[in-house]
């Protein structure tokens, strides 16, 4: 596959798959796609941010997540506990018993917020290698917002005031196209604050493109296949 240098792309996962949207450097110009699996998104941007955890930690501590919590600080709930990837051979309507297993080795419970997300982690933990990494980035919008909020968290996009702020912020990074989008939607298993998230994470793209990306954890930490375990922003 070849990459188009310039372009960049934010993916976000929603009820019915993938939410992508690319950009090259006029932002009122970004596509909106949908892909039912990940093995359909076939962007052929430079950068890619996604929101979901790459890498998975044996006991259940990602450093990642860990310093991300800090620089939310009052909003550090916003990003979940991605489950030991032992716990993740437990079929999606076992909870209970992923949980109890996760608690029972030493590694704290697993929250629903997360488990309800395993199936994706598991579709991008099957197909990613370490060299795919050098393109596609985790990212957390969360993270993404903040900074551009000079540092601080924006209220629960849960509210009407957080998806104002959200919308905001990114129509004065250069997106317009929101209304169309949102109608687009209807019906697709994807809300404003999942659209939201995946243009924020194009924003991260860029950042990463011209060198101007942060991400955390300090110190690199890889799982057992050899993925980087970090979050961008």
């Amino acid at each position: 596959m070849r990459f188009a240098t310039q372009r960049i792309a934010g993916v976000d996962g929603c009820r019915h798959g993938w939410l992508i949207v690319e950009a090259q450097s006029d932002l009122s110009k970004a596509t909106l796609t949908l892909a039912p699996k990940w093995h359909d998104v076939n962007s052929t941007a430079r950068i890619i941010a996604v929101d979901m955890p790459i890498g998975l930690s044996s006991n259940g501590v990602r450093q990642c997540e860990v310093e991300a919590r800090k620089l939310l600080s009052r909003c550090a709930s916003r990003v979940f506990k991605t489950p030991p990837r032992g716990a993740l051979r437990f079929a999606q309507e076992n909870w209970i018993a992923a949980n109890q297993w996760s608690k029972a080795q030493g590694f704290g419970g697993i929250s629903k917020q997360a488990w309800a997300i395993r199936p994706k982690i598991k579709e991008i933990d099957a197909l990613i290698t370490p060299r795919d990494q050098l393109r596609i980035l985790e990212a957390h919008p969360e993270l993404a917002f903040a900074r551009l909020n000079g540092g601080r968290a924006l209220e629960s996009k849960h509210t009407p005031e957080g998806l104002k702020a959200r919308q905001e912020i990114l129509l004065r990074a250069g997106f317009t196209n929101f209304d169309g989008w949102l109608r687009d939607l209807r019906g697709e298993g994807a809300k404003a604050d999942d659209l939201f998230d995946a243009c924020v994470l194009v924003l991260t793209a860029r950042n990463h493109l011209r060198g101007e990306g942060k991400s955390v954890p300090a110190v690199e930490q890889r799982d057992s296949r050899g993925l980087k375990m970090a979050i961008a922003y």
